[in-house]
């Protein structure tokens, strides 16, 4: 899980022994200040957020989902979410609103309220494929989905890139075409502005918009081969989420990082 930076902390879920699944370093001396909770560790990331004029470190375990204090690592409120299979949680929670939103690959997605007057949540609805009529779930795998006014997009662990009404979860359409369709299919997504950037596993940029209506291509480029080191299968994957930085993107496979240039001539 990528860590997390909170005024001189450096906060990070990294899975240690003796109730130190997440644990806050000093950020300049690498120091322990605080360890927290004897869970599994998953791969998820934590965020920081402001509930009832408080600060909250939001963590994603493998057991469950806490809220603690950012600076002592005290337990503020839970919601128990188990693995199942293994602990696969690796999406980064998503905060909108007083909302915030979870996929893992093996439950499905869930979306819990934050109280604004005390230290609680609750939920809203959690959808899987088993307990949806048609099936159309979303189970994102790598990917972190994204928020966008009163609609969720994400891809799931088959490549399907799916648009979920915020309020119920219920699915608005599916696209398979942004990445090709097979087990553990990843593909990325970066909101900016009226667009979408999107980084797939086969190495390809793609500019799109995604609105209710559906999934609009506007253009796609090969910026780096997959390699086999993290999958051998389908020639490899490019599972690592780009950096955007100075109208550059920078993407890696295990071989090498690439930086392409994203500014255009003035037409």
């Amino acid at each position: 899980a990528s860590p997390v930076i909170e005024d001189d902390l450096i906060i990070v879920q990294y899975g240690g022994a003796d109730n130190a699944c997440v644990g806050a370093f000093d950020k300049l001396t690498g120091a322990e200040r605080w360890r927290a909770l004897p869970d599994d560790a998953s791969y998820s990331a934590p965020i920081v957020i402001t509930q009832a004029g408080k600060r909250v470190a939001v963590c994603w375990t493998g057991n469950r989902i806490v809220g603690l204090d950012p600076s002592s690592g005290r337990l503020l409120w839970e919601y128990p979410f188990p693995w199942e299979k293994w602990p696969i949680a690796i999406a980064t929670p998503v905060l909108h609103g007083d909302l915030l939103l979870f996929s893992e690959a093996h439950q499905g997605t869930l979306l819990l309220r934050l109280s604004q007057t005390e230290l609680s949540v609750q939920k809203v609805w959690h959808h899987r494929q088993e307990n949806v009529a048609d099936g159309k779930a979303m189970h994102c795998l790598i990917s972190t989905p994204l928020i966008d006014g009163e609609y969720i997009y994400g891809a799931d662990d088959g490549g399907v890139l799916r648009c979920l009404r915020l309020t119920t979860g219920e699915q608005v359409w599916e696209d398979r075409t942004a990445v090709p369709p097979n087990r553990f299919a990843t593909i990325h997504l970066i909101r900016h502005g009226e667009r979408t950037w999107m980084f797939n596993e086969r190495g390809e940029l793609i500019i799109a918009r995604l609105t209710p209506a559906g999934f609009q291509e506007l253009s796609r480029a090969k910026l780096i081969e997959p390699t086999t080191d993290q999958l051998r299968r389908r020639d490899g994957v490019t599972w690592s989420h780009p950096a955007f930085a100075y109208r550059h993107v920078f993407a890696r496979n295990d071989k090498a990082l690439v930086c392409a240039d994203l500014s255009a001539e003035q037409q």
